[in-house]
């Protein structure tokens, strides 16, 4: 497990891998800073980037559950710039891996909300 306390930090890390392992032992009430610089890195590929959506609860923001207001403006902006980078065709597959914990009755439920399945499939 890589842990990284600084932008400067995750800036110098080298691989998908090394960024999904922070991703996987971040602790989101820390901000959404370290997030960002992850989603900016050149090596972040199409599943540490879905990793990162997901941890960021990221659906909740696309289907409108989570509405913007005062306390929630840094992650729901987080959560809006990785769905249009990940619909844009933003990320690559590449190295890392991502596999949804969303059991089928979940994802066929956010399938039928208009989810794209992009959002709740396995990657790699």
């Amino acid at each position: 497990m890589v842990e990284v306390s600084s932008v400067k930090a995750v800036k110098a890390l080298g691989s998908a891998i090394e960024l999904q392992s922070v991703v996987r032992s971040y602790n989101w009430d820390d901000g959404f800073e370290i997030p960002r610089a992850i989603a900016d890195h050149p090596c972040c590929d199409l599943a540490v980037a879905l990793e990162l959506f997901s941890l960021s609860d990221g659906v909740s923001v696309y289907t409108g559950e989570v509405q913007l207001n005062g306390h929630n403006r840094e992650h729901v902006e987080f959560c809006q710039l990785m769905s249009a980078r990940l619909l844009s065709g933003h990320y690559k597959p590449g190295a890392a891996e991502f596999k949804s914990d969303l059991s089928a009755v979940q994802m066929y439920k956010l399938r039928k909300q208009g989810v794209p399945e992009l959002y709740t499939q396995r990657h790699k």
